[in-house]
């Protein structure tokens, strides 16, 4: 059995979205034992989500190229993806820690079409 440090409680309730003083019963559910399999994984997402992250934002930086060496490049899939990934991460953090998603900042909103 694992317990996160204080500082690792910190970093979860921010990836999952939560806010400090409605976070009370979750801060006590990321406080309480874990299997070392699931404190492991957790560890791992965290790392892959600050990956992510730092993708999004390179992506950023670089979306006005649109073709590269006779590549069409596809910023719009590219970020996508990067989100895609970032949200099934995240579902899959608040599932093995048995906490809900308050905020997810890797969804993507498509504009609807009614017609």
């Amino acid at each position: 059995m694992a317990n996160f440090t204080t500082t690792q409680v910190e970093k979860l309730e921010m990836v999952l979205g939560y806010n400090a003083p409605i976070a009370s019963v979750v801060h006590s559910q990321l406080s309480t034992n874990f299997p070392q399999v699931v404190y492991d994984r957790a560890l791992v997402i965290l790392d892959d989500l600050d990956a992510i992250n730092a993708k999004l934002k390179e992506a950023m930086d670089t979306s006005y190229v649109t073709e590269s060496r006779s590549t069409k490049l596809s910023y719009a899939q590219h970020v996508r993806h990067l989100k895609s990934e970032g949200s099934r991460l995240l579902r899959e953090l608040a599932h093995i820690l048995c906490v809900a998603v308050e905020y997810n900042p890797y969804s993507i909103n498509l504009p609807k079409v009614y017609w």
